[in-house]
């Protein structure tokens, strides 16, 4: 499971998969601690693995990956 983190019009939000809508936040980092949150809890829950990717513009990282 991929959870993105997108800056989009000057907001950032986070995409879990699965989800019907983003979740908005006003901050990065803030944005990044909850996706990463819901990597590694997804990670302990199922043994199956998980990461998050930021995403500015058409740039984008993988920024951590747990199993």
């Amino acid at each position: 499971m991929m959870i993105k983190v997108q800056h989009q019009h000057r907001q950032w939000q986070v995409v879990p998969p699965g989800e019907s809508a983003p979740v908005a936040f006003e901050s990065g980092a803030i944005a990044f601690d909850f996706a990463d949150s819901l990597a590694r809890e997804h990670h302990a829950e199922t043994g199956a693995s998980s990461g998050v990717r930021v995403e500015v513009g058409d740039a984008f990282v993988d920024a951590v990956q747990y199993g």
